[in-house]
């Protein structure tokens, strides 16, 4: 008899366990975060702990840290300590951080990341974002290293990259100081380069390059660092950008627009991955997977992204949310615009690495003799 009731009060215990662990909050959870500056600001990082906090009963600390170069997500991937990176498209897959062959990033939940469906089909299970079936990148924005131009400057836009060799806008243009690789594609399509030429070290090599990428040096007007700015872009006819100065620049007065060149656009996506420190924490790793899925919310990608940094939103479904202006800018009204018109950056290997270095360095040596 003793025997029954030791086992029936068992029982009820386990019941009532049952029934309380669900109201029962986890210990407080700190997610670190690696990212570039603008693209987790505080308001929305708050709203984000106040939704776990109501829907998980979960008290979740983002550790945030701005990086200045892609490096160091890898460092601190590889000594755990760092949950989620955002690198860019042509990094994942990149031979130097072996990011998927060493596991160091982890294929993500899409039934938690729901909105994945509002994405821009072209990138949805993008070739560069999974291995198999699995996907290890979730988009968050995207962008041209695009041909800026001051509407004041222009009665009608720029219609080709050619116009950075045109004499009259000598020291009136802008671009990268330190995306050389960005700058070699601009001049290849300048130069004729098709879309699967970008990459062709042998026609890369000519002497053809080297020059017209030396006149783009001398010529410039300023070469920018990081991202570009006012100071960067006020008062010039036209630059190379990835279009983040575009909102301040309003502010002063100035109307700054992307032009569309013949010859084509290249450009990048910025993305969130889960690396391997979440591996064997299920529910850090289901709040990682919730911050994906928040950061390509409705409400997210309209003010983070457009409203934000004036950039492009991987989530079509905000397109009712902006105005007519908004839509054209981003080409939300052109349904196959991007697949069409933005030639992402190539993931290089080793030995076309070397070369662009080379050619960039040839460039700079030739641009202080002109």
């Amino acid at each position: 008899m003793k025997r029954l009731y030791n086992c029936v009060k068992h029982l009820i215990y386990l019941g009532l366990l049952a029934l309380v662990l669900p109201n029962m909050a986890f210990a407080d959870i700190t997610i670190r975060m690696l990212t570039w500056e603008g693209y987790s600001p505080d308001d929305q990082v708050a709203k984000f702990q106040s939704l776990m906090q109501k829907k998980h009963n979960i008290t979740v600390k983002m550790e945030i840290t701005y990086i200045s170069s892609a490096d160091e997500y890898f460092d601190n991937i590889r000594r755990g300590k760092v949950d989620i990176i955002v690198p860019s498209h042509n990094i994942i897959k990149d031979e130097r951080y072996k990011l998927l062959s060493k596991n160091l990033i982890l294929p993500i939940n899409l039934n938690i990341v729901t909105n994945y469906s509002k994405l821009l089909p072209s990138l949805q299970n993008a070739s560069y974002a999974t291995k198999g079936k699995k996907v290890y990148n979730v988009p968050l924005v995207h962008g041209p290293y695009g041909l800026a131009y001051n509407t004041a400057k222009f009665s009608t836009p720029p219609d080709s990259w050619n116009v950075f060799w045109d004499e009259s806008h000598k020291g009136k243009y802008a671009i990268s100081s330190d995306y050389s690789e960005a700058n070699i594609y601009l001049a290849a399509l300048a130069e004729g380069f098709k879309k699967n030429e970008l990459t062709d070290i042998s026609k890369l090599s000519s002497p053809a390059i080297i020059n017209r990428l030396a006149v783009l040096i001398k010529n410039a007007g300023v070469l920018w660092e990081g991202v570009d700015s006012v100071k960067d872009f006020q008062d010039k006819d036209f630059g190379a950008a990835w279009g983040f100065s575009f909102p301040a620049l309003l502010e002063k007065g100035q109307t700054w627009k992307m032009a569309t060149p013949k010859e084509g656009t290249t450009g990048w996506v910025d993305g969130h991955s889960i690396t391997n420190a979440v591996e064997n924490k299920p529910m850090h790793k289901k709040i990682t997977e919730e911050w994906i899925n928040f950061s390509i919310s409705d409400e997210y990608q309209l003010e983070v992204i457009v409203k934000g940094i004036g950039s492009a939103p991987v989530n079509i479904a905000i397109k009712s949310k902006l105005t007519e202006k908004e839509v054209a800018t981003f080409h939300l009204d052109e349904p196959d615009y991007f697949e069409k018109n933005i030639i992402l950056w190539p993931t290089l290997n080793t030995r076309q690495r070397n070369l662009f270095k080379n050619i960039w360095n040839d460039a700079l040596t030739k641009s202080k003799t002109m």
